[in-house]
């Protein structure tokens, strides 16, 4: 068979396999992915499930300027869109919290900017009601809560009532308070050492769970006091540290949360019967963090029965990198097939041919 026919089945076949490379990198890990996430079913008709995001810090301008950048924007925003897409159709939350850092720039970010970070943030966390697929029930409720990197305050930063002001503008408008008749969600902002309280007399009567971009239980101090005394949790939702871990005060246990199992909890016998308070770190739901373990929390509220577990997403950088093999892998089959249609040794061998085919032709039959 002639080379370039060799040459040309070659080259459709690793078009197809490229094909199919992108195909699953793309679309299909994403719903293999979800197989492995653990179900949590509903034990009463009243059960609230919640869906809890920390840290996606969509790619701002300032901080990433290479020629790459732009890719490394829409890379990154792509991702947290189709994971969010999976976990809500997986989960059909009735709340979705955002803990904080919701942008990586927002508070360094011109006018222009923030809100072009708005508009993305906006296309990548879609909420509507998808009529076709029927995804969600009618959930729509949102809360939202600034990290450091929307308004400022990490290391003493100075926190301005601009950044403050339009982070409010841009995402607290349809936040809620008390969800049905049995929930209360409190803000903690860490940074200025605040929280949002607006009904104390009712607060025994609800439920209470206190969202944070930053761990409360940890490292004790006057908001900790604060959050105790006034707030009273039964849990604390928490990011900011990009891990996953279980913290119980004032016992200073802590747990390293990594398995796909669920996690069970009695908050009301936790706190009134064993007198301990519960805060749960939801680790990063990107993969620019760095990190190895990505993922998105889960949890379902029965009563006062909470069942946690982790939905674990794909380390995106793992299918970069075996792009970047298969680009060099390509690369050198492309120059091993040149050597081979160039190579000496190959007119040597035509030449040979003919001398041979000559010397047949000279001899009688």
């Amino acid at each position: 068979m002639p080379i370039r026919y060799v040459y040309r089945w070659i080259t459709r076949t690793f078009l197809l396999l490229t094909l199919l490379l992108c195909c699953y990198n793309e679309i299909l890990v994403y719903h293999f992915n979800r197989s492995s996430w653990q179900e949590i079913n509903c034990r009463f008709e009243n059960c609230t499930r919640m869906l809890l995001i920390a840290d996606p810090q969509l790619l701002g301008l300032t901080y990433e300027k290479t020629i790459l950048s732009g890719l490394a924007r829409y890379d990154s925003d792509r991702y947290l869109k189709s994971t969010f897409q999976q976990a809500l159709k997986f989960t059909q939350p009735h709340i979705i919290c955002f803990l904080g850092d919701l942008l990586d720039e927002g508070n360094v970010a011109s006018p222009q900017e923030f809100q072009s970070y708005i508009q993305r943030f906006r296309n990548i966390y879609q909420t509507e009601e998808d009529v076709k697929f029927q995804m969600i029930s009618a959930f729509h409720q949102v809360v939202h809560v600034p990290g450091d990197n929307d308004i400022g305050g990490e290391n003493g930063e100075y926190i301005s009532n601009l950044n403050i002001h339009r982070f409010e503008e841009a995402f607290t408008q349809r936040d809620i308070f008390d969800y049905e008749s049995n929930l209360r969600f409190f803000k903690i902002n860490r940074m200025m050492l605040d929280f949002t309280n607006p009904d104390k007399t009712h607060n025994h009567q609800k439920l209470r769970i206190g969202l944070s971009h930053a761990p409360i239980l940890i490292g004790g101090g006057p908001l900790l006091r604060s959050v105790i005394n006034e707030l009273d949790p039964h849990i604390i939702f928490s990011g900011h540290w990009h891990e996953s871990r279980i913290f119980l005060y004032p016992s200073t246990k802590v747990i390293n949360f990594y398995d796909k199992a669920v996690k069970s909890f009695n908050l009301k016998d936790l706190k009134e019967k064993q007198h301990n308070y519960l805060e749960i770190m939801v680790p990063t739901s990107s993969y620019r963090m760095g990190k190895v373990n990505i993922g998105i929390g889960y949890a379902v509220l029965d009563n006062y029965d909470l069942r946690y577990t982790v939905l674990w997403l794909p380390n995106r950088f793992v299918y970069l990198f075996i792009y970047v093999f298969w680009l060099l892998f390509a690369i050198c089959m492309s120059l091993v097939f040149r050597m081979m249609t160039r190579c000496p040794f190959r007119k040597i061998s035509k030449f040979n041919q003919s001398q041979y085919q000559r010397i047949s032709d000279a001899i009688p039959d």
